[in-house]
């Protein structure tokens, strides 16, 4: 047992962290489901979100760093470079572009109402724009980077893909601000494998970052 631990150390230490992350979003739901029972103000939320992006750092940024210092794996291996800057900028501009018009269009069909107003939207965009960009980084990192790289080690690239997007879909089964949660699920494996190719294909976590980071401000949106 004790050479099977040594030996597989650091996809024990990747699955432990995924375990972590998963158990997160009902642990996180449920804290949200009794503020909101409590009848307590909404305008407490974005202290929630802020929290929600930190605990997410503090989880995965001591796997990334025992990777790359202790592990002895390049940045780039993670893709977290640039790669050819000149298409990654290009792809990331367009992508987000279309990406931003696609979820104003599709938004009613996967996100529940908001009574969010304008004047709301613009004082918590900071906010919004904070935790987006956390929660991108980390899930980007975690299983576009480090998931798609070891998996890479034992499989093909599309079956890796396949296996980092079921279980990326797999953390938002339980989510509170989805109308259609197993089509939020669906759409979440999907997102998982166009990002997963941009990914490998650009050689850069750049443009899944921002199209994630879009995403996840349509998401917070929702819990408004």
């Amino acid at each position: 047992m004790i050479s099977f631990i040594r030996k597989n150390q650091t996809f024990i230490y990747i699955a432990a962290v995924y375990a972590l992350i998963f158990f997160q979003y009902p642990a996180y739901i449920a804290i949200s489901r009794l503020v909101l029972h409590q009848g307590v103000d909404a305008s407490i939320q974005p202290s929630y979100l802020l929290l929600w992006g930190l605990i997410r750092i503090l989880i995965v940024i001591p796997l990334l760093f025992t990777l790359l210092a202790k592990e002895n794996i390049d940045h780039e291996d993670l893709y977290l470079s640039f790669g050819n800057s000149k298409k990654v900028i290009s792809i990331t501009f367009w992508g987000t572009f279309i990406f931003t018009f696609l979820g104003i269009i599709l938004y009613p069909w996967f996100i529940n109402e908001t009574t969010l107003t304008a004047l709301r939207f613009v004082e918590y965009l900071p906010i919004f724009m904070l935790y987006a960009v956390t929660n991108a980084f980390i899930e980007e990192t975690f299983f576009r980077g480090i998931a798609i790289r070891f998996l890479t080690d034992k499989s093909k690239f599309w079956i890796a893909n396949l296996i980092q997007s079921f279980f990326f879909a797999l953390i938002h089964i339980v989510n509170p601000m989805t109308s259609s949660p197993w089509l939020f699920v669906a759409l979440t494996f999907f997102l998982g494998l166009g990002w997963g190719y941009l990914t490998k294909r650009y050689k850069s976590l750049v443009p899944a970052i921002a199209l994630h980071v879009i995403a996840d401000i349509f998401v917070a949106i929702s819990l408004f």
